[in-house]
């Protein structure tokens, strides 16, 4: 090893004070910005074309498709790419069993407070003429839900976090934790093509990442990641409908803000219990760069917003009838 000792190898290895566990790695080729937006768009692309048909031809077999061999093989391949220590550098750790409560409070809070708006926005744009597009067919049967649960919960709390906290967000690490959270966020905001639940999904995944930073372990958001999904599963077999927002009279908007305002408090309960229970440090300590990691603004990720847009664009074409008069 040249004139280095095998000492003075670990030591530069070694983890400093203050700096996240997720750079310790088996070797100095660690991935970086530029790495992980190769593998974002690559499986972006993978989603649009194959995973996409695979949905329309069976949705439940193209969710597995999509979630166990499009996103989490190729993240994985990443990881052994790179030979990263996987429960350093990914947070593949056990999660403390005293976080779970939290993050029973955080998931159900957020997802009844992003139920809340996404009602409002939905119903705001019903009064333009808009009509909610069903992407999802309510469960008839409890087999049909528990098929659910596996396919919507399961394996995508276990495949994108993989993917997004456990593999794209550590990589953003070395220059801040608040860019590192802020721009995985965005990439999975993105990632799920939908203009109506573009600001939900950011949240969503602002608050994992949180999450799996606070506790040091990837099973945190996995775990949150998990209930979030269970909770639209399960609201999707009792209502019956994908979207209750659909039904809401715009006079009744008002009868919301109770939800909203308990969630809320519901939310920043979770986040300072959170706060408290963990050892990381507040992530807005000593943070004195932007809130996106330099390089940030790349070829990539223009090709990534211009995919979401163009399914953004259908989304809404489809909802307002554009393409009724042809």
């Amino acid at each position: 090893m040249d004139n280095y000792s095998e000492e003075n190898f670990q030591s530069f290895n070694a983890k400093k004070p203050g700096e996240p566990e997720a750079f310790l790695a088996n070797s100095g080729n660690s991935p970086d910005l530029k790495a992980v937006m190769k593998l974002y768009l690559v499986v972006f692309l993978l989603l649009l074309v194959f995973g996409s048909l695979a949905q329309i031809w069976q949705f439940e077999t193209g969710m597995i498709i999509t979630q166990w061999v499009l996103i989490l093989l190729p993240s994985l391949w990443f990881l052994r790419r790179y030979r990263v220590n996987w429960f350093d550098y990914g947070r593949f750790k056990a999660l403390e069993w005293h976080y779970i409560p939290v993050i029973i409070l955080l998931s159900a809070s957020f997802w009844l407070l992003n139920m809340a708006i996404a009602a409002g926005m939905v119903t705001g744009l019903m009064e333009l003429g808009y009509e909610p597009v069903v992407v999802l067919e309510p469960p008839g049967t409890v087999q049909h839900y528990l098929v659910y649960i596996f396919v919507l919960s399961i394996s995508a709390g276990i495949c994108e976090e993989v993917m997004f906290r456990g593999t794209i967000m550590p990589a953003l690490e070395e220059r801040g934790l608040v860019p590192a959270v802020v721009f995985s966020s965005l990439l999975f905001a993105l990632f799920h093509i939908s203009f109506l639940n573009l600001f939900s999904t950011f949240v969503l995944g602002a608050v994992m990442a949180v999450v799996v930073i606070k506790t040091g372990s990837l099973w945190g958001g996995i775990l949150y990641h998990m209930l979030n999904n269970f909770y639209a599963a399960t609201y999707l077999y009792l209502a019956g409908q994908q979207e209750t927002a659909a039904e809401i009279d715009p006079q009744s908007l008002w009868g919301l803000l109770p939800l909203v305002i308990l969630t809320g408090a519901g939310a920043y309960a979770g986040l300072r219990l959170l706060a408290n229970r963990s050892k990381v440090k507040p992530l807005l300590e000593n943070h004195a760069g932007g809130w996106l990691p330099q390089g940030w603004f790349n070829w990539m990720l223009i090709i990534s917003i211009i995919l979401f847009l163009l399914m953004a664009m259908l989304e809404m074409a489809v909802g307002f009838g554009w393409f009724d008069a042809l």
